[in-house]
């Protein structure tokens, strides 16, 4: 396992959260391209990917002003939309397993605030990709991205880049087929 690979990826994760927080797309963007540029996905893969996921963000904006305006009819349209973004991105990568749904979940109970659901749909998303062969790094991948979240929301930067890189290392020892990153 490539120590300085898990960290690149790590760094690069971590800083996404943070342009989003920033509204940068563009920058969102590439730093999600150089994710599976990292991870050996082709160029124009990774670039499709890396916009798909920006998108998907912004998506999230636009489904967390809805929310806020009490219209959950289209908050959810905006969810739904989120999930087509992130299906896209499994397609030009080439996963065989789907767990768009999942992540599209967790991040509609995250800003919802209900945590035992965002437990379950991340545990799931990590799960689907790893398998149940790998059960153990499942859960705590599950447990880093908990934290990431966590620390996120107090602008630890630190921290988020430290289990982000705990995240990476563990799901790069067992080297799945597909990866439960997202974005």
């Amino acid at each position: 396992m490539n120590e300085t690979l898990a960290v690149t990826l790590g760094e690069l994760q971590a800083q996404i959260y943070w342009l989003h927080d920033a509204l940068e797309f563009a920058e969102l963007t590439s730093a999600a391209a150089t994710i599976y540029m990292k991870l050996g996905y082709t160029q124009q893969q990774a670039e499709i990917a890396g916009n798909l996921i920006s998108q998907a963000y912004q998506l999230a904006d636009n489904a967390a002003l809805a929310q806020k305006a009490g219209d959950f009819d289209k908050e959810m349209q905006f969810y739904y939309q989120i999930k087509d973004k992130l299906t896209d991105v499994e397609t030009t990568l080439g996963y065989q397993n789907s767990i768009a749904i999942h992540q599209m979940k967790w991040w509609m109970h995250f800003r919802h605030r209900q945590k035992l659901q965002l437990l379950r749909h991340l545990f799931l998303q990590n799960f689907k990709a790893v398998g149940l062969l790998n059960l153990f790094t499942a859960i705590k991948i599950t447990y880093f991205l908990m934290e990431i979240s966590r620390v996120h929301k107090s602008r630890d930067i630190e921290t988020t880049k430290r289990n982000a890189v705990r995240y990476w290392t563990e799901l790069l020892r067992i080297k799945p087929s597909q990866y439960p990153y997202l974005g």
